[in-house]
């Protein structure tokens, strides 16, 4: 590489990387303004937003750059393709990356205002401030007994739902993860049928082999890099569930302790 060709790299890398930390600074304005008809806070979220994606960014800035100047030069559009395919990944994992870490910040507020008994938390106000107060107005509107029960029934699942649906949904979209390393599988094995192909003379055998290993390297690792992305997160997202549910239960709790 010459100088111009490294200035070139150096401006494209941070162009990459701005671009990555706007995109998921706009994602958790997007969802902080959905969370706010909630009286919800944004707290750090955009900042946490912006320094994922732009972490995200540089990395990918990065791998165009060692794409473009120093591996080999592709010999079909199935290897851009296929190496396209660590692009989808790196943009996956940041994107679910800072939902995880969003939703687990509320639950975590949440689980310190049931916890400590009052409505105290890192972020104010909680959803558990909200669903007291809405219990105190359907006691002090009259109603008792199974009336009572069910309306709060109705509230608490209206008000879980804020951070359990995004969880839920987080997870789901998850598994499509995989199917982005899949990607550079399929192209990997086309490579390498490709240069099956070429077989016709004996003295490119040698050649032809060592241009399939590229095929099979480049296979095996989007699939690799896929499911090292894909099984931490799918991890976290399962103990996040549970720390939901964990905080449903100790909403339904404060209504036999009010009652």
């Amino acid at each position: 590489m010459n100088w111009i060709e490294i200035v070139l790299a150096v401006v494209f890398v941070a162009a990459s990387a701005v671009a990555g930390a706007l995109a998921l600074l706009q994602r958790a304005e997007f969802v902080c303004k959905d969370e706010a008809r909630f009286g919800l806070m944004k707290g750090n979220a955009p900042l946490i937003g912006a320094i994922i994606g732009g972490v995200a960014g540089l990395c990918a800035g990065v791998l165009l750059v060692y794409y473009t100047f120093t591996a080999p030069r592709p010999t079909s559009w199935i290897e851009w393709a296929g190496r396209g395919s660590y692009l989808l990944i790196i943009g996956a994992f940041a994107g679910h990356l800072n939902l995880l870490v969003h939703v687990w910040q509320r639950v975590l507020d949440e689980e310190a205002a049931t916890e400590t008994g009052n409505d105290s938390g890192p972020l104010q106000p909680t959803l558990t401030i909200l669903r007291r107060s809405e219990f105190r107005q359907l006691q002090e509107g009259g109603h008792e007994g199974p009336d009572l029960r069910t309306r709060d029934d109705e509230v608490v699942e209206r008000l879980i739902a804020v951070i359990g649906d995004r969880a839920i949904d987080g997870q789901r979209a998850l598994s499509r993860l995989p199917f982005y390393g899949y990607l550079g599988t399929v192209c990997g094995i086309l490579l390498m049928a490709n240069e099956l192909t070429r077989l016709d003379e004996a003295t490119e055998s040698f050649q032809v082999l060592r241009d399939m290993a590229s095929g099979l390297v480049l296979a095996f690792q989007t699939t690799l890099a896929a499911l090292l992305a894909y099984l931490p997160l799918r991890k976290a997202f399962d103990m996040l569930l549970s720390h939901v549910a964990q905080v449903e239960r100790a909403w339904l709790e404060m209504r036999d302790e009010e009652q």
